[in-house]
Order: structure tokens, then sequence, then C-alpha cells
């Protein structure tokens, strides 16, 4: 089969310009997953060809992004066994997403007439609404096209809207939803996610996917003396349970670091001015995260499971943590499958259950810590990677015309 695939992320030419002109969170996460996706389907031997529509996830003009035009640096780039297409596009609010929907669909529907139709499977990255509409807009015109859409998250646990907005995006949802129920195929990262739509015939559960970029770089010399954060500053994600608990817990061996950006940032700033434990480091390009990360005694997830969102999202740091071997502390969620707890430490239920895990892990010996580490690590090694993860969507996508 062809995979097409319709999606957003920074490539190695671009990646510099969008850095330098983004202004507040980037989609570091986003971007990484798509190349796992990516990564997978190239290592899959039914798979004939992979090519990339690239319109890279970036803020819109003026208030999150320098230019009023995206201009990518080269037209065509290759990412392994894929070939990337990348896209101008006008950047500014609201006509930035009618532009992307008329050049997708026209970058579209040429690729697909390059391979007269046959053995096509469109796959479509995220609920992005201008991404599904020009891939309904293709399945209306070539109906013999596999449209299959990948479902990070749902948009209605995105983001906190109110008033006009929030009665405004409902009804977008609501279009974006209707897509999604007619297409092919669907791929969800839990299970919980998946029963929210009824219509599409095919669905696969796919929870994450390991960096094997990530995991073959080796072991530091030594681990370093601080526990570690990374990633969106935002209550409900619960970065301010995560440093009054540190705080109260009264551990002083250790620094806790954090990084990112998001709503929660001057609260951050306001902890890390008043406790010189707490070191804040914005939001830092991947490599030096992941630096950070594999530097680490303890990586903390302090999302918690008392929000309704969490049972249909799969924390992407999940895996990334756990591919650092590192160990990593984290609650129990409803999105993360019951294998993965094995291989942490878990947060226990009660007020004071962060404050008292984090103490009792600052306890443990470095022995300890790596053992943790070292078996969270072999456990994705063995069972997430990207080739495993993809096979099972390829699959299940397969039938009489993709054999």
């Amino acid at each position: 089969m062809n995979i097409l695939f319709l999606g957003g992320i920074f490539t190695e030419l671009d990646k510099g310009q969008i850095t330098r002109k983004s202004k507040g969170t980037m989609q570091y996460a986003a971007d990484t997953l798509q190349k796992n996706y990516l990564d997978g389907f190239c290592q899959n031997e039914s798979v004939q060809s992979v090519s990339v529509i690239n319109l890279p996830f970036i803020g819109a003009y003026p208030k999150r992004y320098g230019d009023v035009y995206f201009r990518p640096l080269q037209s065509t780039e290759v990412l392994g066994r894929a070939t990337v297409f990348n896209v101008g596009f006008l950047n500014l609010s609201v006509v930035k997403n009618i532009h992307k929907v008329v050049l997708a669909i026209t970058q579209i529907i040429a690729h697909v007439n390059k391979h007269n139709g046959k053995d096509c499977v469109l796959v479509c990255y995220s609920m992005h609404l201008p991404f599904l509409v020009a891939c309904h807009v293709v399945k209306r015109i070539k109906k013999d096209v596999h449209l299959c859409v990948i479902v990070p998250d749902l948009p209605e646990y995105m983001s906190v809207r109110t008033g006009l907005m929030k009665s405004l995006f409902n009804v977008l949802s609501k279009v974006s939803y209707f897509v999604v129920n007619r297409a092919d195929s669907i791929v969800a990262i839990t299970a919980q996610m998946l029963n929210v739509f009824h219509s599409a015939p095919k669905k696969v559960v796919i929870e994450g996917i390991a960096d094997e970029k990530y995991l073959s770089a080796g072991e530091p010399e030594c681990k370093l003396n601080y526990f570690l954060y990374t990633g969106t500053l935002d209550r409900r994600y619960g970065i301010r349970n995560l440093l009054d608990s540190f705080i109260a817990s009264g551990i002083d061996q250790y620094e806790l670091l954090i990084c990112g950006d998001g709503d929660d940032r001057k609260y951050v700033e306001t902890i890390s001015a008043a406790h010189p434990q707490v070191k804040f480091l914005g939001q830092l390009d991947r490599s030096a995260v992941l630096n950070y990360q594999r530097q680490a005694k303890l990586l903390i997830n302090p999302r918690d499971n008392e929000s309704a969102f969490t049972k249909f999202s799969f924390p992407s740091k999940v895996i990334e943590y756990m591919s650092s071997g590192t160990p990593v502390l984290m609650y129990k969620l409803d999105g993360i499958p019951d294998e993965y707890y094995e291989f942490c430490f878990v947060v226990p239920l009660g007020d004071n259950g962060l404050k008292d895990k984090l103490l009792e892990v600052s306890r443990l010996s470095d022995q300890a810590l790596l053992a943790k580490g070292r078996s969270a690590k072999s456990f994705i090694v063995d069972n997430k990677m990207p080739g495993v993860q993809v096979r099972k969507l390829l699959e299940r996508i397969k039938g009489e015309r993709y054999v």
C-alpha cells in the first residue's frame, strides 16, 4: 500500500526558523508522535511508499508567530524512507485554516492521482479541523481512497473555553466528529476514546510510540541530583500540585527542575524565585529536554485522575520518560494500560500522596533508582517501538485490496 500522511511536523531544515519565530508553547509532542508514526510506516514491508503533505503546526501571526506567511526553506525533504512535501501558507488567524483546507485538498488529490487511486491510504493526523475538512472533500471525490484518522486528543478536552468562543467551538467540534465518524479507520490512544466514535468500521488503540533515536542514546556517565518535570505548565496537568508537594516534602538533597511553557508559567516563576531548590528552565528544544531527562534521578508526571479527560488521554511523556532509563513517578490514570505500572513508581491516593511518594523515592539508593529506570526502558524497547505499534494499524486496515 501507499501511505499519504497529512500532518504538521517540524523538518530539520525548518525547525530552526520555527523555533525562532514562535511565541509561546510549541507542539513538540505532536511533532515527535507524527515522526514516530512515519518511522513505523517506513519500517513495514507492506508499505511501498510514504509521502507527507506537511503544513506545520505553528501559532498564528502576530500573537504566536513572527511571520504572516509561513515559507518552508525547501519544498521537498527526505525523512528516512518518506518524502516530505513542505507547503507554505498564509498564517493569519482564521484565514490560515481556510487556506490550509484549499492547499491540503490540492496536494492530496495531486498525490492520489500519482498512484491512480490504487492501494492509497490517506492518514490524517489529529482532529485538526482544516485537515479533516480537506480529507472529507477528497473522500467525496476519490471514493477508493482509504481514510484513516489518528486521534491523539479529543477537541473538547484540548483547552478551556468560555462564552461565545465555547459555543462556536462546540459547533466546529460537531463537524470534526461528523468527519471522523465517516472515516474508514480510526486510531485512538485509549479504548475509552474509541467508544466515542461509532461509524468507522475499523478501530485500533495505539497509546503511543517510542522514539528509536532517543532509545539508542547511551546512558550518561552519571546521574545528577535533581527531579524533573518537562511539559505543559497547566494547572489541569498538576504543575501546582507538583511544586507545592515538593516544597512541603522538605526534600533537601535534590533540586526540582521544570521545563516547559503554559498558562501557569507565572506560578512556576513565582515559586522558583522564592525557593532556590526549584529551578525553572523555560521552554527548551527537544534535544536539550531529552538530555535533562537522561541525567535526572527521577522524572515526574503530576497529572492526577480527577478530571474527566484522563480516560481519553495517554500522556505522551510517559513513553518518552520511560525511554530515558530514568525512573518515573506518576499517578494511576484511566487512560494508561495496567501493564505500565509495574515499571514505575505510583503515587498513592490521598491529599498528601504526591508529597509522601516524593519523600519516599528521595530516600531510595541510586542502585534502586537505576534498576527501576532500566526495567522501564526494557519494557518500552520490547513493546512500544515504531514498527511494532504501527503494524497494529496496518494489520487492522488491510483488507482484500491491501493484501
